[in-house]
């Protein structure tokens, strides 16, 4: 007995040395383990994010090119407009944009928000190479055409009432410092959204707006009007240049 128990104890240290070795290998699996389950939920976080910032942006299609994608942080008006909702993403959802013109590379962007069955309210977005500018051009409105002229861009807007009735308004913006343009006073019909102004047309530096001649603007006499193949008008003429 004595003879074997040297070998007996060598046995007994090299089996709690496997067991320690087996130990330190599972330990170290497990950091493994965790280490890549934490890196896992980093990237998930960051996915997460990257597309709860897409989801806040602004989509915006460009002719021949890759989307636009506008941060609202960019936008007062449309950030602050958002501050009402709670459901933020679905209110983006609601707002559309439509591309206008490109002028000296800068781009131009028609956002309707705050709608309702046909009216929004109007943005004029502009961007340059990354920086956008926005300005407030129209309320509860829609698009009917929209003319660019140099460094001048003029809107026609429509305010339907019922199916027989439009009023419209005539917006012109200088685009070179991204400011509206007020008509004089012998103008300011055209921005009062009270007659029907079926056309506009630049012609060098003046506008020219086919307006309804007509003295009451009642619904009545402006359905009227429409039925009498819009007769009587008449042509303002807004000289800008």
């Amino acid at each position: 007995m004595k003879n074997h128990l040297p070998i007996m104890l060598l046995i007994i240290l090299l089996l709690v040395s496997c067991r320690s070795k087996e130990n330190n290998l599972i330990s170290e699996g497990e950091g493994e383990e965790t280490h890549s389950t934490t890196n896992a939920n980093i990237s998930i976080d960051n996915s997460l994010k990257t597309n709860q910032q897409k989801d806040l942006n602004l989509h915006i299609e460009m002719p021949n090119q890759e989307p636009l994608y506008v941060s609202l942080e960019t936008v007062p008006i449309l950030s602050t407009y958002l501050e009402q909702f709670e459901d933020k993403k679905n209110e983006i959802n609601r707002i559309r944009s439509s591309y206008l013109y490109t002028n000296n590379q800068k781009d131009y962007f028609l956002v309707n928000y705050s709608c309702g069955t046909k009216l929004c309210n109007q943005l004029l977005l502009e961007h340059n190479q990354g920086d956008i500018q926005s300005l407030q051009i129209s309320e509860s409105s829609f698009l009917q055409n929209s003319k660019l002229n140099n460094d001048y861009l003029a809107f026609l807007f429509g305010r339907n009432e019922g199916s027989e009735v439009l009023r419209n308004q005539v917006v012109i913006i200088n685009i070179k410092n991204f400011q509206k343009i007020s008509p004089p006073e012998d103008l300011k019909v055209l921005e009062s959204f009270k007659y029907p102004i079926p056309f506009i047309e630049w012609r060098d530096g003046t506008l020219i707006s086919t307006i309804a001649d007509i003295d009451d603007t009642s619904y009545e006499r402006i359905k009227e009007w429409y039925k009498n193949n819009q007769e009587p008008f008449q042509q303002l003429k807004w000289k800008i240049l």
